[in-house]
């Protein structure tokens, strides 16, 4: 049933992805990862099974600057990543499960991956449900936040900025701050129209809960607050919880 496929994007850019979808399926969820992160993160390769299994397609896949297309495997980044060239390969899956056949089409997002998925849920009416797990719904500020002004400034400067994360370091070019400034997120988001899930942890120190509230507050819905949990859901408990949360949203949202 799974399928590898690389793929290439408007601007001439590879991705790869894996489609794994039920014959008769009507549905398809694509899953957008994290930044460094990769698509065979364990939430979505255990998504892909439970919803494969009630008959929902998924797709898998590396966007821009990420995986094996850009020399990468596990935790890593290019750094002429952008925002927009990401966005470039979710359109391009979407393209891609467009030519499969024709599919109610579901958006997962974690963290940057969200980002991604909201911006194309505002833009594409065609998506019939979205999935934000702990995203990032405004990410100058995020990384305003985690910077500082110095910083950003030596970035602008020097052209270039390391950054540390807990499982890696990476670098990123200053076209990545500047591109983000072509984005309005929220304002964006009140173009959505399909049904959508907030998740977030209570105690995230990566992505903190207030950009989830804040797009919540757009939204007029309310965010699925995991007590006590950070970015990871590293609790299996906490884990268990979201995942349960994500099946069922899209098996109530696609599957009929």
């Amino acid at each position: 049933m799974q399928e590898a496929v690389r793929h290439y994007d408007s601007l001439g850019n590879p991705l790869e992805a894996v489609l794994s979808i039920p014959k008769n399926s009507s549905s398809v969820v694509i899953l957008s990862h994290g930044f460094t992160s990769n698509k065979n993160s364990r939430l979505y390769t255990e998504l892909e099974s439970s919803l494969n299994g009630v008959g929902i397609g998924t797709v898998r896949y590396d966007y821009f600057g990420h995986g094996p297309a850009y020399g990468h495997t596990g935790y890593a980044v290019s750094n002429d990543t952008t925002l927009t060239k990401a966005l470039e390969s979710l359109r391009a899956v979407i393209t891609l499960v467009k030519s499969k056949g024709k599919f109610n089409i579901g958006l997962l997002g974690s963290s940057f991956g969200g980002l991604l998925s909201l911006i194309i849920a505002s833009q594409d009416q065609d998506i019939k449900a979205l999935a934000l797990k702990s995203s990032v719904t405004d990410p100058k500020q995020f990384w305003r936040g985690r910077l500082g002004r110095k910083k950003i400034e030596d970035w602008r400067r020097d052209g270039v900025i390391q950054v540390t994360q807990d499982i890696v370091d990476y670098n990123l070019r200053y076209n990545y701050w500047a591109d983000l400034k072509k984005y309005k997120i929220l304002d964006m988001a009140k173009n959505i129209k399909c049904p959508v899930l907030v998740i977030h942890g209570e105690k995230d120190t990566c992505v903190p809960i207030n950009q989830s509230q804040e797009l919540a507050k757009v939204l007029h819905i309310d965010v699925k607050v995991v007590k006590g949990a950070d970015h990871s859901y590293s609790n299996p408990e906490q884990y268990k919880e979201i995942k349960q949360m994500i099946h069922d949203f899209f098996v109530r949202e696609l599957a009929h």
